[in-house]
């Protein structure tokens, strides 16, 4: 109780609103799990002031508590992040294309895009429901250790990769590329190839596949990925269909850009005399 009393004094002009922001935006600092310390540490609160708010924000559906005592965003959140018009366009977009390609492989399937150090998957499509890992919907992971983000960071900008590279890079297991040159040498072959493979680098049993999107100008948004199990599944084989799926979705991406307002539309057809 004393520790909060001091937090609030030295942060007066900090809003019941601002704190609440803080506790949410504590996600974007710490990944897609927290423990209560962690939230009051991100978002530099006190313990007592941290744990009023996460169970406020539960209740109104905005977190979730898994079993392990970690507070997660919701899907609540996602979904009103989705209406953004660029996250939304980006999903309705993709979403059919997608679909396709978890039906032919029966994987893991998901699209990913870069928010600063990670990549934050705005669609996941699995075999099963009953999973909350990292790469779910809306979960994010650091871009060194997944495909997807592999691939992004393939076609971000020089002086990007290089602030990335010169921050630690976490290793997750022994097959992460956890050290700046073998993750330059990863980036090189994304680039010649179009795709990336990796096996093992955040648990072991698994691997992943994916296939950037590319706009019309060859920047890359987005990312298309699959997982797969070692052993069981052949990554060679699943790069063509991931590389497909990312084609068709940058077509349709194009197709939206330039597909015209129903307004504007409507007032070239009556300037030409339509109606």
């Amino acid at each position: 109780m004393v520790l909060e009393t001091v937090t609030e004094q030295e942060n007066p002009k900090r809003t019941a609103a601002a704190r609440v922001l803080a506790v949410l935006g504590a996600f974007s600092q710490g990944g897609g799990a927290l423990t209560l310390t962690e939230i009051s540490r991100y978002a530099d609160l006190s313990l007592t002031t941290a744990h009023r708010l996460a169970h406020e924000v539960l209740e109104w559906g905005g977190l979730e508590l898994d079993d392990e005592g970690r507070y997660r965003l919701s899907r609540k959140i996602l979904d009103l992040a989705s209406s953004s018009t660029r996250a939304l366009r980006l999903r309705e977009s993709a979403l059919p294309h997608i679909s396709d390609l978890h039906r032919l492989t029966g994987l893991t399937v998901h699209l990913g895009v870069r928010d600063g150090g990670d990549v934050m998957y705005l669609e996941a499509l699995r075999p099963h429901s009953n999973y909350s890992g990292e790469n779910r919907m809306g979960g994010r992971m650091p871009l060194h250790v997944t495909a997807t983000g592999l691939a992004l960071l393939a076609y971000a900008e020089p002086a990007f990769v290089d602030d990335y590279l010169s921050r630690p890079l976490k290793r997750f297991t022994s097959h992460t590329l956890a050290d700046p040159g073998a993750v330059r040498a990863a980036l090189e072959v994304a680039r010649r190839n179009r795709f990336v493979v990796v096996s093992q680098t955040i648990s072991l049993g698994a691997g992943a596949v994916a296939a950037p999107v590319f706009s019309e100008d060859g920047s890359v948004e987005t990312v298309v990925g699959t997982v797969y199990l070692i052993g069981r599944d052949d990554p060679a084989k699943l790069v063509d269909p991931v590389r497909a799926a990312a084609t068709r979705v940058g077509h349709a991406l194009a197709e939206r850009r330039t597909r015209p307002h129903p307004r504007t539309v409507d007032f070239n057809r009556r300037s030409a005399g339509f109606f």
